[in-house]
């Protein structure tokens, strides 16, 4: 899923967040990356302003054992051991002011599989990363700190999930006790996988990614959010398909009990992928080509905003539609390549074959979340009756969606 920024002071009249706010019906929310500028959030948090309940920001990154919780800037550069930018992160948060801001921990880097699962598991390392996020949560003023911990799924490796499941459940354990200590809240933030339920519509232990046990998580956390995305990676497909989405919900329900179902919040996204069409030389041929011919090079699948994907449309001349399956639109575009094919030159009986030189037009397919995918993830959150939805990331959205849900549900109860 989904890197921290430094945000010039807004000005006396912008206060920093409260602490823990009450409740509100249904979260509005998401995440900015430590990437996005100012500029980009203050105008994110205008137009969503009486609607947006919260916000999240990637803030920390796992460094390793000497550096856990290491300060994120815009450069994604991480500070020295020890050094913290409270002054810049307090100023990024309370760019937020008005929703429950949270700060979230990463441990998004592949080269440090199996290293935070082996900080948990030694007991000394465990509680001294423990009581280092909460001192950080408490002074930079956040409303509650979010667990991005990704590679106990992704890098890992399944062989480890049975070892490391029960000291992460003791960590969220003890951390939730020690922030709400502090008036501060936990998020955890988890993947789900692509089947979350068993034949039988029994819950899998966490949805498919058995190192996150659910139940257990939500007992303590005050959120655990599911990162609904990244259904289709390798090949063209929706990025988190609304049938699959509501899997999730009934297999989070189920896992957490109806005592903590209003702590599940669905993820929704609002990004996309741009894949090479599948077909001949590993990428489907449009028009008239030689037989034979094949691309020099594929462009490798690359991501777009739910911004972006528009305006590649329409350089593209391509036709977007929606999906009500999937809640998402798609489009396909083609466009000039490089190649060679094969052929026979030379007088009858002194023929050689040579390489030929050509481009031809190939297909690409994009498909993506947008603020209908946004909308119609929103019903089901209120429908399943979970506590809402988050989006990857908020900087792609736009004020058609506030104006929207506005509209459909009317503003969210001010911050307490």
């Amino acid at each position: 899923m989904h890197r921290f920024f430094v945000v010039a002071v807004l000005g006396a009249a912008l206060s920093l967040p409260t602490t823990a706010h009450a409740a509100t019906d249904q979260v509005l929310g998401g995440w900015f990356g430590n990437w996005h500028p100012p500029e980009i959030v203050e105008e994110k948090m205008q137009a969503g302003s009486g609607v947006l309940t919260d916000s999240a920001v990637f803030s920390w990154s796992f460094a390793g054992t000497e550096n856990p919780v290491c300060a994120m800037t815009q450069k994604s550069v991480c500070l020295d051991p020890g050094k913290i930018a409270t002054a810049d992160l307090r100023r990024a948060l309370a760019s937020m002011a008005g929703t429950t801001v949270w700060a979230s921990h990463i441990d998004l880097n592949y080269r440090r599989a199996r290293e935070l699962a082996a900080v948990l598991k030694n007991r000394r390392q465990r509680n001294e990363l423990i009581n280092v996020l909460v001192d950080r949560t408490v002074r930079v003023g956040a409303d509650g700190l979010d667990l991005d911990w990704e590679n106990f799924a992704f890098n890992d490796g399944s062989s480890t999930w049975a070892s490391t499941r029960k000291p992460l459940n003791k960590t969220v354990r003890r951390l939730a006790n020690k922030l709400h200590e502090q008036d501060k809240l936990l998020s955890v933030t988890v993947p789900v996988g692509s089947s979350p339920l068993t034949s039988s519509g029994s819950p899998k232990l966490g949805g498919g990614y058995s190192v996150f046990d659910w139940k257990q998580l939500a007992a303590k956390a005050d959120r655990l959010n599911l990162m609904a995305y990244d259904y289709s990676f390798s090949s063209p497909g929706p990025i988190g398909p609304h049938y699959w989405a509501k899997r999730a919900v009934t297999a989070a329900k189920r896992a957490v009990g109806a005592e903590n179902a209003k702590k599940v919040i669905i993820g929704v996204p609002l990004y996309g992928k741009s894949w090479p069409t599948p077909g001949r030389g590993g990428q489907a041929v449009v028009g008239k080509c030689p037989s034979g011919w094949r691309p020099n090079s594929i462009k490798p699948t690359f991501s777009v905003t739910a911004l972006q994907a528009p305006e590649l449309a329409k350089e593209k001349g391509a036709k977007i539609s929606y999906s009500a399956k999937s809640g998402e639109s798609t489009f396909r575009y083609t466009e000039k390549v490089p190649g060679s094919y094969s052929k026979r030159v030379g007088a009858a009986g002194q023929q050689r074959t040579v390489r030929k030189a050509k481009q031809c037009a190939v297909s690409r397919t994009v498909w993506f979340g947008n603020r209908r995918t946004v909308m119609k993830r929103a019903r089901l959150a209120r429908r399943a009756g979970i506590g809402g939805v988050f989006a990857w990331n908020l900087a792609a959205t736009d004020e058609a969606l506030f104006d929207r849900y506005r509209n459909k549900w009317g503003s969210a109860a001010p911050p307490q």
